[in-house]
């Protein structure tokens, strides 16, 4: 395995710089072998002996024994496993000092970082200034040992059971049904056009021009290098690669859509693109400010509903609880919120989001709109090791919002960044108590919307793995981003003005080969509607868990899960066709519930 480079950058999603250490044992220049029952690593064939080799090899001699027996049956995953264990543990003990902190680690991983070239030196450098701060202040309060921490990175491969999000399998009590009040009339029964914007990844270094392909893990930068012998330049309108927006193409997608009548907007997170080893939190709150004034340029009458993505933050999915004080301290980004969505919010909502983030108003008399703060979810979140109950009251704050409604006879739209999936980015115990408030509450939720996964997609509720009794719907919008491979992309809802219900969504898309041509204008043009792409009487959850079946059960590949297939990827999918496998994986990506996924 220590010849097989993986992905550097989901290396730096992993939010730990302690993920560099493990890069360096497993798929640097070296190669792991027993030698005197110990692992021991030495460089791999027409590599030279270096001295970062001998360091580890000298810590792991004088560190407690840390043999461990390979699975024979899966021996590559096996020892991916043991050698992050092992590489962790002495990285550990040869840098903790006896109060427990560990100031040399930093510096002996940026170090490790340039040597391996795992990135670019400003890349080594900027991801471990922004992360250390968090990461040392972790590993100084919990004391993690290497193979907790190989949890963290390699949760699937390598688990690590004793991690206290594990563990501790907390219940948010949720009171039962009551009888509420008679379901609100609206005045104005109009049917209601909204407008939801996701994942916009403003890049304001954006270069046409410049390297499509690059060294760093964001391309089509005024400071990416030359251009490779591929040959593959940053298109003027974007590209669909490594890269993130151009911001004068979210200023022509918002001009197009103001062309039409909008009567709210969900904006579902993640600004800032995805240099996250550059950026700061001064830049984040400009950024912030920026493209909250440019939209209301384009739409100065029309009430907008924003959420929280895991992108505003920094460093990215740093979402400490309240508690946390000092430097880590996350209530810069919550002021510059409350300050930013004043204009769209009452006081009430600007109080929680000042506190926590998250909110809820009217939007209409009977209809409420709940705005989750999904970081507190996300596992990618590592402060949410601190004390993984309910942190910030978010999902008590949820029962007792519900509860309100369902008594006041409202009804609610649930809007969030990141979705509560099976297979995503969701801590399950946090998942699965929301799962359960969802279903509790399903009588007045009329649907949840999300963004995140930069996909088009969708998601269904059901109460067991029978998957016979759906509870709740989530749209999952594209993403304006073309980060990776993609075209930019906006949603469009008509929603009942009675039931609140969504009776059809659009998707309009922009063709960048097309866009890019020279002399060509950019197009929007609407990729498909849902209710005449999947031949939908309604967009009703019964509709949406009856499709899903002919899938499930259709042996043979349905045109329209091919149509779901391509949709998926906005029209630009990787394969032609989604084979057996390939269907299998979407499906169980769209199932999702408090019970065990038979996937």
């Amino acid at each position: 395995n220590c010849g097989n480079k993986v992905s550097t950058y989901t290396s730096i999603m992993m939010q730990q710089l302690i993920v560099i250490v493990v890069s360096y044992i497993t798929i640097g220049n070296c190669l792991p072998i027993l030698q005197n029952n110990r692992l021991h690593f030495t460089p791999s064939s027409g590599g030279k002996s270096t001295n970062h080799i001998n360091e580890i090899n000298d810590a792991l001699n004088n560190a407690p024994l840390f043999t461990k027996q390979f699975n024979k049956a899966n021996p590559l995953s096996s020892l991916e496993c043991t050698a992050c264990k092992v590489a962790l543990d002495a990285a550990l003990w040869k840098y903790r000092t006896p109060n427990g902190t560990y100031p040399g680690l930093p510096g002996f991983i940026i170090t490790l970082c340039k040597y391996l070239k795992i990135e670019t030196n400003s890349v080594c450098e900027g991801m471990i200034h922004e992360l250390q701060n968090e990461t040392l202040f972790l590993l100084n309060k919990l004391q993690l040992t290497g193979s907790q921490l190989c949890g963290l990175i390699f949760p699937t491969s390598c688990p690590a059971n004793d991690l206290s999000w594990n563990n501790n399998k907390w219940v948010v009590p949720i009171p039962k049904s009551h009888k509420g009040k008679h379901r609100v009339s609206p005045k104005n029964s109009k049917e209601l056009k909204v407008l939801q914007i996701s994942d916009i990844h403003i890049d304001l270094l954006y270069k046409p021009g410049s390297a499509a392909n690059c060294k760093e893990p964001l391309c089509c930068r005024d400071n990416n290098g030359e251009v490779g012998q591929d040959k593959v330049t940053a298109g003027y309108w974007g590209t669909a690669a490594a890269c993130d927006t151009p911001y004068w193409t979210l200023e022509n997608l918002l001009q197009r859509a103001s062309e039409d009548k909008f009567d709210y907007i969900i904006w579902t997170g993640d600004l800032p693109a995805h240099n996250d080893w550059s950026q700061t939190r001064e830049g984040q709150i400009k950024l912030l400010s920026n493209l909250t004034n440019l939209l209301t340029h384009y739409f100065p009458n029309t009430p907008v509903y924003p959420s929280l993505g895991n992108h505003e933050s920094n460093p990215v999915n740093s979402f400490p609880p309240n508690y946390v004080k000092g430097v880590n301290n996350i209530s810069w980004l919550y002021e510059a919120l409350a300050k930013a969505w004043s204009p769209w919010l009452p006081h009430d909502a600007i109080t929680t989001v000042r506190e926590s983030g998250f909110y809820t108003t009217l939007v209409k008399p009977g209809l409420r709109i709940v705005s989750m703060n999904m970081n507190y979810c996300n596992t990618e979140n590592f402060w949410m090791l601190l004390d993984p109950v309910d942190p910030n009251g978010e999902l008590a704050w949820l029962v007792k919002t519900l509860d309100g409604a369902e008594e006041k006879g409202e009804v609610v739209h649930i809007i969030g960044h990141i979705p509560p999936s099976m297979t995503g980015d969701c801590l399950k115990v946090w998942r699965n108590n929301y799962h359960d408030i969802i279903s509790r509450y399903r009588d007045i939720i009329m649907a949840q919307f999300y963004g995140h996964t930069h996909k088009d997609e969708i998601e269904i509720q059901y109460n067991d793995s029978s998957l016979a009794h759906p509870v709740s719907m989530a749209y999952i919008a594209p993403s304006v981003t073309t980060y990776t491979k993609l075209f930019p992309s906006y949603r469009t809802y008509s929603m009942d003005g009675n039931s609140w219900r969504v009776l059809d969504h659009s998707t309009y898309t922009l063709n960048l080969t097309e866009a890019n041509t020279q002399g060509a204008s950019p197009v929007w043009k609407l990729e498909y509607s849902a209710r005449a792409e999947y031949n939908l009487t309604s967009l009703d959850l019964k509709s949406w868990h009856e499709l899903y079946r002919s899938w499930v059960n259709d042996s043979d590949q349905s045109k329209t899960f091919q149509k779901y297939y391509t949709n998926f990827y906005k029209g630009n999918p990787p394969n032609k066709e989604c084979d057996g496998d390939c269907k299998m994986r979407f499906l169980c990506g769209i199932q999702t519930g408090n019970y065990t996924s038979p996937c």
